[in-house]
Formats: structure tokens, C-alpha cells, sequence
């Protein structure tokens, strides 16, 4: 059988066997193509995902700060969160809502000229 198979092969010419290597050197390639873009795509889900359970956490805090949630309420969902994402759970302290003031900007720091060398 196998001389059979291989015939067929001896009888292109040099040109169509270069063709028959090209056609399975560009259908690798295709392949190829398709793995690294379902990898791809897999993986911007995977980051897709995580985005979520930090857009949770920001309304769930915001939820807390209105005094819609209590502080053991939210310490529950944060060991929630903290267990799905794989990180370990340790309690959070959130400030008082009177507290989230952004500082003052600092002022613009003054350039001086550098000072001669004495002597």
C-alpha cells in the first residue's frame, strides 16, 4: 500500500511538488493564525472578567459610603470578591465618606540658579 501512496508523489515534477509544499507550508500558517487568535481572544475575556469584579468592588463601596450597606456587609462581599479572584481575604478598612477629600495640590517648586563655587 505504502508503494502505492508514494507513486503518485514520484510522478509530479519539480514544480508541482514546490507547489504542494508551499500549499502546506501557508495552511500551517492559517493554523497557526487561528490558534493565536482564539488564545488572543481568550484571553482579553479573561482580563474583561477581572475588570468586572473591580467595577463591583468601586459600587459596592459607593453603596457603603451612601449607608446603604452596613460595614459587615461590606467586608462580607469584599471576602466574596477576594475569594473568586483567587487573592486572599483580609478585612478592608474603608475611611469615612468625610474623609475622601483629595489634597491639596502642592505649590510649584521654584528653580534657582545654582550658586558659584566660593574660591
Amino acid at each position: 500500500m505504502t508503494v502505492l501512496a508514494v507513486a503518485p508523489l514520484l510522478a509530479l515534477t519539480k514544480e508541482e511538488r514546490l507547489l504542494l509544499w508551499v500549499g502546506v507550508l501557508v495552511g500551517v500558517l492559517l493554523l497557526g493564525a487561528l490558534v493565536i487568535a482564539r488564545v488572543d481572544r481568550w484571553r482579553k475575556r479573561q482580563m474583561e472578567a477581572k475588570d468586572d469584579e473591580t467595577e463591583h468592588v468601586t459600587s459596592f463601596r459607593e453603596l457603603y459610603e451612601n449607608g446603604e450597606l452596613s460595614k459587615e456587609e461590606y467586608d462580607r462581599v469584599l471576602r466574596r470578591v477576594a475569594e473568586r479572584v483567587g487573592a486572599k481575604a483580609r478585612p478592608q478598612t474603608v475611611p469615612p465618606a468625610a474623609n475622601t477629600q483629595e489634597p491639596a495640590p502642592a505649590p510649584p517648586a521654584t528653580e534657582e540658579p545654582p550658586t558659584p563655587p566660593a574660591g
